[in-house]
Formats: structure tokens, sequence, C-alpha cells
């Protein structure tokens, strides 16, 4: 008879003409569909399936939802896995992969046997029972098949049992979770801005799900960092050092949308949950909010009542006025000059549709306030911030429990109203609402250590590191504290790891460069903050600096250049007063230092907020007239 096909992996034989799994010859129970599942990936060992063509094979002549697939590979895993082994990859937005490698064990098939040959084989194993005198059957028979349906049917009620019972034990609680960018599928790039709308909202509903209990959630911007990767879940999340995965996806069709999601247990790779829903577009917001719950749920995580009361309270937008929002969030995601503008005039087009929209509210204060922030310097404060702490308290008052538009109002309260105690309240109100939220801690950090705070600080730091493991900007705040704190060696450890992540990151370069300019190393200044000016030459933040390094390293005349360069920009766009105090007072020339730090305190940058701590302005502090300038920012 001719040779048929075996394959064996790991402990497992895979037999496709019968349809059979074995583990050490003992039958594995398998539903026919999970088999063909797996028989794809055993065919193609050590290489990635795609979803879409596993979909095929299974399901040829139908429809089906990714989750029907998520599904399969995980009955597949807890068929293989039940001593801890792991067979199965999952290969983010791309499909699976068996990643032990599967031989081919051909054995010769058996021509089944003439009832002549088998009849004295048969009746040995029967088990035969005596007639009955009254014509009843005279025998029942138990053969070999029924023997082995019997061990099946025991097998499977015994992993039952055990999954039931005893696993729940072992398997430890989920505490940390990631949410990786969500796939656009609606074949139209156009639909991103909707798609990683979504995929934001999702993690900030998530993250705020659980007060009860703490669950630590990516922050965003890490997660964005594995769009489009086709990396192992695993990995990501070793990577991460999170419990547990969601990917999804989402398919936009005229007033329609369905997002698919599902959860998945890092250890293993084990699927936990999943799940497809299909809406309206206007109630995107509430699907958003199912799936959070279904999360936690899944992990039982207890939701906050609060949470619960929050989103009944809450009236959704609008459709329109909800689209204008994403495509504004899409845009402030950027964060260049010219997108936040953009932002903020699609912000303020959904409030024109919705004035009770308390998102598109924050977002607007958002805009305003980065606008007139440091570092951006597009407007001076005086002009943003008023509008940005205005909007930020109407989203308040639509929504008292809504944990970004606190944070919103204590940046603004702290870095323009320079009313730390009341900046602080707002800090703590965003962080008992949101926990999770990184940019609160890495701001809630920055205002502690204008008070001298520093050990408080760097603990806020460290949190938003955590939740933003990727971050760079958290990495570079968190050495700009050590530098205000004057720990200049931990400065540098920190700053060139970031820098070292993104050798072009030009705020890595720029501390790097604050930092060796406060401690004496002027060679090494010079080479870090010229690399962070060539890096955007039309940063006046980076040209001043530059210039302080000049000064200090005797180079007075390229110092002077720098200087009157700012004045010729200044002739055309924004440049802080307090960019030429500090330059004048690296020059040594007082008196026109103090005269434009009178100006920059009626300017009302928040730099000033951290007067008491910013290295910058050492050369200023031994006169008496910096002491007055200290008791106009920071009352006592």
């Amino acid at each position: 008879m001719p040779a048929k096909q075996i394959y064996e992996f790991g402990e497992f034989r895979i037999d496709p003409d019968e349809r059979l799994l074995l583990r050490d010859g003992k039958p594995v129970p398998l539903t026919p569909k999970a088999f063909e599942t797996l028989l794809a990936l055993v065919e193609r060992s050590g290489h990635v399936v795609k979803k879409d063509d596993l979909m095929k094979r299974v399901w040829p002549d139908s429809f089906v939802e990714e989750v029907n697939l998520a599904q399969n590979v995980s009955a597949i895993r807890k068929a293989l896995n039940g001593q801890g082994e792991q067979y199965i990859e999952t290969v983010s937005k791309t499909g699976y992969r068996l990643i032990v490698k599967a031989r081919i064990a051909s054995e010769v098939a058996e021509e089944p046997p003439l009832l002549s040959q088998t009849a004295g084989t048969a009746a040995q194993t029967e088990v035969t029972l005596q007639a009955e005198p009254d014509g009843a059957p005279s025998r029942k028979k138990i053969r070999p098949v029924a023997i082995g349906v019997a061990a099946v049917t025991m097998l499977g009620l015994g992993w039952l049992v055990w999954r039931v019972s005893v696993r729940p034990a072992l398997v430890a609680p989920i505490r940390s979770l990631a949410i990786l960018p969500l796939t656009n599928l609606s074949g139209d790039p156009q639909q991103e801005y909707f798609v990683d709308g979504v995929t934001e909202a999702l993690t900030t509903e998530v993250a705020k799900i659980a007060r009860v209990e703490p669950l630590r959630v990516i922050s965003r911007t890490t997660a964005m960092r594995y769009k489009n990767t086709s990396r192992a879940v695993p990995d990501i999340a070793g990577e991460l050092r999170v419990d547990a995965v969601l990917e999804g996806a989402v398919v936009r069709s005229g007033d329609h949308v369905r997002i698919t999601a599902q959860l998945i247990r890092a250890a293993n790779d084990e699927h936990i949950w999943a799940q497809s829903y299909d809406r309206n577009l206007v109630d995107t917001p509430e699907v958003q909010a199912e799936i959070a719950q279904d999360i936690a749920k899944q992990i039982k995580i207890e939701i906050a009542p609060q949470e619960q009361a929050r989103k009944a309270k809450r009236p959704p937008p609008s459709f329109e006025a909800q689209d204008l929002y994403l495509r504004g969030r899409y845009e402030w995601n950027k964060r260049t000059p010219q997108h936040l503008l953009r932002a903020r005039a699609l912000f303020q087009q959904s409030l024109d549709l919705d004035p009770n929209n308390a998102l598109a509210w924050n977002g607007v204060a958002e805009a305003e306030y980065l606008l007139g922030s440091h570092g951006y310097d597009v407007m001076p404060p005086s002009e943003t911030m008023p509008r940005a702490k205005a909007a930020a308290q109407r989203a308040i008052e639509l929504d008292e429990d809504f944990a970004e538009a606190h944070a919103s109002l204590a940046i603004i309260t702290w870095s323009y109203d320079w009313n730390w105690p009341a900046a602080e309240r707002e800090f703590k109100r965003a962080l008992e609402l949101n926990p999770n939220d990184a940019v609160s801690h890495q701001f809630y950090g920055i205002g502690l250590a204008s008070q001298e705070h520093f050990e408080q600080s760097i603990a806020e730091l460290k949190r938003a590191a955590e939740l933003d493991p990727l971050s760079q900007p958290i990495s570079v705040t968190l050495g700009r504290m050590l530098y205000f704190a004057r720990r200049y060696e931990e400065a540098i450890a920190v700053c060139r790891k970031a820098v070292e992540l993104d050798p072009n990151f030009m705020a890595g370069h720029e501390v790097l460069g604050l930092v060796a300019l406060a401690a004496d190393r002027n060679d090494e200044a010079l080479r870090e903050l010229g690399r962070a000016h060539e890096m955007i030459t039309d940063s006046t933040w980076a040209l001043m600096n530059l210039g302080r390094a000049y000064a200090r390293s005797g180079q007075r005349q390229a110092a002077w250049a720098a200087l009157n360069e700012l004045k010729q920009t200044a002739q055309h766009k924004y440049v802080p007063a307090y960019e030429f105090a500090s330059l004048y007072a690296e020059l040594g020339q007082m008196d026109t230092a103090f005269h434009w730090l009178d100006k920059a305190v009626e300017e009302r940058p928040g730099t000033l907020m951290a007067i008491r701590v910013e290295p910058v302005l050492d050369a200023l502090r031994a006169d008496p007239r910096f002491a007055g300038v200290v008791r106009r920012i920071v009352p006592h």
C-alpha cells in the first residue's frame, strides 16, 4: 500500500487522513475546524500563516469574522499547551506560526482486513452477555471504537475539570495591559484618523475602568510605536512588561462600524477572549465603553461605580461633531505648530455643531496650551492661556469626572496662573479619576520640581515612564527634573538613553547640553547644544542656549551674533522675553537682563514657574533684584 503522510511535532502526531491528533499515542479532542486550522499551521511550521489564508482554508465557502479564527486558535492552544508548553505564536496584525518544527513521518497505510480474517480477533475483544430466554437481544457488544470514544470523552472531561478547578489558581492575574493600534480594514487610508481615534479612546476607557483594583495600562504614545508591526505578541508584551495585550481591527463603511477585539495573555500567547461589535457610527463611544467593560470582566477587574455613573451622565456627541473631533485629535497628535493650528480649528468646528461636546472643549484647551507653551511659542501665553483655561473649565462643567480636562486645567493653572496649590488639587483629582494618565504624572512631576519637591517629582516621572516606557519626552523630562535638582550625572545617564533610542531627538541633546553647561563642561555643552540647533534651526530656544554656550566658552562674538539673530527673528515672529533675559544674563548685561525678565513676567510663560530651581538663571541669583522677581511669581 502507498505511504501516508503523518506529521510529528513535540509530543504530538497529527494524522490528516484519520483527522486525528495524538499526544504520546493518546487522542486529543479537537473540533473539525480547529483540526483543520492546526493542520494548516503544521504544514507550514516555522512560518507565519496569514489570517486571511487560514480563514479561506478553514471556511472556504463562508464569510466569517476574524473572531472565529481567534477562537479556533484559542481552542488549539488549550489542547496543546496543557502542560505549560507553547506551540503557537501570534504575529501581531498578520497571523500565526507553529514555533516548533514539524517533521514528516511516513507510514504504510494498512489495507482493511477481510471479515474472515478478523472474526476471531473481533470475538476476543467483545464483551458478551448471555441471551435472555424471552427473545431479548442475545448480546451487547462494546467494540474497540466505543472504548476509544469513551477514552476521548474522559480525557476531555478531565481537561475541563482541570481547566475549571485547577488552572485558574495557577494562572497569575492580569494587572498590566497594552492596547495595540487597531488595524484599519476599511481599505481606505483616509480612515486612519478614525481608527487611531478609536484606539486612543479605547485606551483611555480601559485606563479608567479600574480604580478599586489598579490596572496598569500602557499609554497610547508608546503603543502607537507598534502600528503596522509584524512582531510576535509575546515579544511586544515582554518589551512593555505587560501581562496581556489587546489587538483588533476596525471596518468603517458608510454609517456603520465594526470593531473586533481579542485579548491575549502574554505569558503563553493564549487567547483569553474575542468579540466583534457591529454598531452605527454615532454609537462608537458607547462601543468603546462596552469593550472596556468586557475586558474588565475577563480579567476580573472591578469597575468603579463612579465610572459607570459617568457613562450615563455624558450625552453622546452627534456623528458630525464626533468625526470633526477625531480629525482634530489626529492633527493634534502630530504636535507641530501647523498641525496644532489645524487641530484647534477642527475642535472649534466640532463645537459649532455640538456646544456640549466635552471632548472637543478639552481639545481646544490642549491645543491653545501648546500653542503658547515653551518649545512651541507660536503666540504669547497671555494670548492663548486664558482661552485654554476657559475651555478646560467648560469641559469640566459638562463632565465633572472628565480626568483629562482636570489635567488640562491643572497644567494651565500652574504654568500661567502660577497658582500651585490650586494646580495640585486639579492634578490629584485628574489622577484619582485616571491613575493611568502618563501625561498627568509627567506634568505633576514638573510642578512638584518647581516647588523644590524633588523626590516626589522624580517618583511621578518614573511612574509616567512605567505607563509610557517608550516615550522620549517623558524620559527627557525626568532628565530635566534631575537637572533642576542639580543631580547632573543621573540626568546625563537618563538623557543618553533617550538619544540612544533616537539620535535625532532634539530635546535629548538640548538637556544634555544644559547639564554640561551647568557643570562647566563647556566643550561638551557646545557640541550638544550645537547639535540641537542644527536639528531645528527655527527654534529660538535652541539658538538662545547655543548663544549661552558660546558666551560661557569665551566665544563672545558668536554669542552676540546669536543675540542679534534672535532680535531679527522677533521682527516677524514671537520670541519669548525670557530667552532674551537668559542670554543677556550669560553675557553679563545684568540691567538689560532684568529689563527683559520684567517683560517675561508680564508675558507669564510657564518657564518662570521654575525660577527657583532653573540653573539657567543662576547668573542672576546674587543680584538683589532677583528676589523681588521671585516674589512676583511665587508669592509667600
